[in-house]
């Protein structure tokens, strides 16, 4: 019997033991960081600019695209054929164009013979073998065709400028629709990781209607929590170190610079602790952080202030 307790309180003490130093190493991790958060990223979710059948959308969740990758195109076949209408349309606008110097031209013809006629008949007048109503009608015929040459140019002008003010707008409705096909083209417009796919070929779409989601993930942002008096340690382009757990005995560390600190406190989140667990407000601060893969967006982590470090390490 008495073996047994010794045996029994020898194994009780080194449990107890065991567990003390789990508990310190655990505890003296989270003593040494400064701030406590969670990493995110800019994710931008991609909308539809155009209307109608998803012909196809070529990606999945977790596709790398790069930056104006084509992904997939909305039907164009209705907007294709309302372009060739206006083509056409154009092209009768500018048959009915009257032509202005053609038309010129043989009034200021007749003119001309009209005036040849004036000089003859004037020499006869004056030679006394033509009438005074001769003369009177001739000149009277030179006159009206100068006034028609007048008035036909400033008629024609009119509906020239008429027509080609049509065609104008008809050649911008053409703009339109072209504009209008490409943007049926669906792209990426960042550099990034698809996260979430919200449409599929065969669907049908209109402008603003969400797609996919996106972020890029090569640089991911821890946002953490400070308290009050810690302000005073931090500053914008100041950088700090990233520890992120990667199993129970060894620690991923990361170098980061800090891009935001909030200008306004908040209450602590509940999923966050900061270094004084007794502080009800905190500061948030974003901090930049080159990913090597390794980085999940929701992904907890500590952040170490750099002097602070440095200064321990002394």
């Amino acid at each position: 019997m008495k073996k047994t307790s010794i045996k029994t309180l020898i194994l009780s003490s080194l449990i107890l033991c065991l567990g003390s130093l789990l508990f310190s190493s655990c505890t003296s991790s989270d003593k040494e960081a400064d701030a406590f958060g969670n990493f995110e990223a800019v994710e931008l979710v991609v909308s539809s600019q155009g209307s109608g059948q998803i012909q196809h959308m070529d990606i999945e969740e977790g596709d790398l695209l790069l930056k104006n990758q084509d992904v997939g195109v909305i039907d164009t076949i209705t907007l294709y054929l309302q372009k060739v209408k206006t083509q056409e349309l154009i092209k009768a606008l500018q048959a009915k164009a009257p032509n202005i110097v053609a038309q010129i031209n043989v009034l200021k013809e007749q003119l001309a013979q009209a005036e040849l006629e004036q000089r003859r008949v004037q020499g006869l007048y004056d030679a006394e073998a033509a009438t005074a109503q001769k003369l009177d009608q001739v000149n009277s015929k030179v006159k009206v065709l100068q006034k028609q040459i007048v008035a036909n140019s400033s008629t024609l002008n009119i509906q020239q400028k008429g027509l080609m003010a049509e065609i104008a707008t008809q050649e911008a409705g053409i703009k339109l629709i072209d504009y209008s096909i490409a943007k049926s083209r669906i792209t990426a417009p960042i550099q990034g990781t698809v996260l979430t796919k919200y449409a599929y070929s065969g669907e049908i779409t209109s402008p603003g209607r969400p797609l996919f989601k996106m972020a890029n993930m090569d640089q991911l942002i821890c946002r953490a929590y400070i308290s009050e008096t810690q302000l005073s340690q931090v500053k914008i382009g100041g950088e700090v170190n990233v520890f992120v757990d990667s199993d129970q005995n060894s620690q991923l560390k990361y170098q980061g610079k800090i891009t935001w600190i909030s200008s306004k406190a908040e209450f602590t989140p509940k999923v966050i602790q900061t270094k004084e667990l007794r502080t009800n407000l905190t500061y948030s601060i974003k901090v930049l952080v080159p990913n090597d893969g390794r980085l999940k967006i929701g992904m907890p982590a500590r952040v170490v202030f750099l002097d602070r470090e440095k200064t321990s390490e002394k």
